[in-house]
């Protein structure tokens, strides 16, 4: 096990011990050398990009408005012709 971090060492240091945990490190944060809490890296996949909420997106609102009277439409035929009947 690596060198237990102090809880006053963890805040004053948090965000240099957050870069090492990216970079695949286990930190081990507690009082009188014995461990209380782990500092580790999230899995890959479970990482956010956070990049893509830049980018723009266009909505064509005409596509979604027709989406929404076929979808009510076809809802409501399910209503009138049930299909035990």
């Amino acid at each position: 096990m690596d060198k237990v971090v102090t809880i006053y060492e963890a805040k004053t240091h948090l965000s240099e011990l957050v870069k090492q945990a990216q970079a695949g490190k286990t930190i081990y944060i507690g009082a009188y050398g014995q461990p209380q809490a782990v500092l580790t890296p999230l899995p890959a996949k479970r990482q956010l990009n956070i990049g893509v909420w830049n980018h723009k997106y266009k909505i064509d609102y005409g596509a979604l408005e027709a989406m929404d009277a076929e979808i009510a439409a076809e809802f409501q035929k399910s209503i009138d012709q049930p299909l035990d009947a």
